[in-house]
């Protein structure tokens, strides 16, 4: 609620928002959202809106401006989300990261533990551990056992430039992320209640 104090809700916003929920409630929107702004343009000010907007801890009438938000989308409740949060600058490629229940290697694997626990990760686990990317019909899969489904990433240049040129990394080589993305963004895109943004 504090986070929705504080911003204008600008046209630009306001039709994320109005993507997102959509796409999330499966009424349309687009699947995959690239933000493009120069630097202090508001991307991650946006990612967070969305965010904030898809966990289910709030309603449109907390939100300034949430009327408009709730004119275009109708009657239609706000999603709860499973959200996976993949920050490139965040995440070391050399070391694998440990959770409770299980041990994640790859972008791929962090996606799906953050999107589904130890449940979600099992579906992707033999490719996280050989560094490979999973087809789109496993991320497909993946998707429809957790959705909705909100993926935000963001940083993924800086994130793959680390894995240019090395050999051995837990995380796979710089040659998966490319695969993992086009695999990624064809689930999202069969996927009805998903968005990558």
């Amino acid at each position: 609620k504090e986070f929705f104090r504080r911003p204008y809700l600008t046209e630009g916003l306001l039709s994320l928002l109005v993507t997102g929920i959509r796409r999330l409630v499966a009424q349309g929107g687009d699947p995959v959202v690239q933000l493009q702004t120069a630097f202090g343009g508001g991307k991650t000010h946006s990612m967070l809106a969305l965010y904030h907007l898809a966990g289910g801890q709030i309603q449109l009438g907390d939100i300034v401006g949430g009327e408009r938000i709730a004119e275009q989308i109708g009657e239609v409740d706000l999603p709860e989300a499973n959200i996976a949060v993949l920050v490139g600058t965040a995440l070391d490629p050399s070391k694998p990261r440990e959770y409770p229940d299980a041990t994640v290697h790859t972008l791929w694997g962090e996606m799906a533990y953050q999107l589904g626990g130890a449940e979600g990760y099992e579906m992707v686990e033999q490719a996280d551990r050989n560094g490979v990317s999973p087809g789109s019909n496993t991320l497909k899969d993946l998707l429809f056992q957790c959705g909705p489904c909100l993926i935000i990433i963001d940083e993924l240049v800086a994130y793959a430039r680390n894995l240019y040129g090395v050999d051995r990394l837990p995380a796979g080589s710089f040659d998966s992320i490319m695969p993992f993305m086009q695999s990624l963004t064809e689930a999202v895109k069969a996927s009805e209640e998903s968005m990558m943004l």
